[in-house]
């Protein structure tokens, strides 16, 4: 029992880390959407027209931003919840329901592939728009890194074709701070959901050993 209740006090605090880690995702995309005025900038692409001016030719698809913002609110709830039923266990509020385990098992899983694949987008995403935003020094731009201070350049310039600009207007703002937080907590969401779910199956394995034994020691009736 020693073992299972040490297992169960770590479910709890990695279910209370990965609410964190999730809420803190979702904001943070969330934020960076508002400074481009409810767009999403991951997989947009920027061209630059010359040494100081540049303009989209392709904006982000706000269904990505959506998605890893739903998931990670859903998620974190999810994790929030079990969180609490384990705190009620703990101080025996509730009694805990054995049957729980493997579905809660193949849940933890399912989260941690689509939290995967939501940080593998975030990842991937940013590096495309960052990489087009520091493409520019190849026609004299001094945009070296995309961390720098970029809320100093008009982002509302037109197309380099002459073309009013076919977005509202963005200020940017700290864009890359609220994106690299983003994409950190997203991992550390990994994290906690694979430690997680190794957790929740060792305490089922745990279990079982110690209902077998509990079967074992009973009187054998004539």
């Amino acid at each position: 029992m020693a073992v299972e209740g040490c297992l169960m006090i770590t479910e709890t605090i990695l279910y209370l880390a990965a609410f964190f880690s999730g809420l803190i995702t979702a904001i943070t995309v969330g934020i960076s959407r508002v400074t481009f005025s409810g767009d999403c900038v991951l997989f947009a692409e920027v061209t630059w027209c010359n040494a100081t001016a540049f303009s989209f030719t392709q904006l982000g698809n706000n269904g990505v931003c959506g998605f890893s913002i739903g998931l990670d609110v859903i998620v974190a709830f999810y994790a929030l919840t079990v969180c609490c039923y384990h705190v009620a266990v703990f101080f025996k509020w509730t009694k805990e329901r054995r049957w729980v385990m493997l579905p809660g098992i193949i849940i933890n899983a399912c989260w941690l592939l689509l939290l995967f694949i939501d940080s593998c987008i975030l990842s991937v995403g940013f590096k495309r728009f960052c990489t087009s935003i520091t493409e520019g020094q190849s026609i004299g731009s001094k945009i070296t890194q995309c961390s720098a201070d970029l809320s100093s350049l008009n982002w509302n310039l037109p197309k380099c074709s002459g073309e009013k600009s076919d977005h509202p207007s963005y200020s940017a703002g700290n864009f890359y701070g609220f994106l690299t937080t983003a994409q950190s907590a997203s991992w550390f969401s990994v994290l906690f959901w694979a430690l997680l779910l190794a957790a929740r199956a060792a305490r089922r394995c745990t279990s079982k050993e110690e209902i077998g034994s509990t079967e074992e020691r009973k009187p054998m009736l004539s």
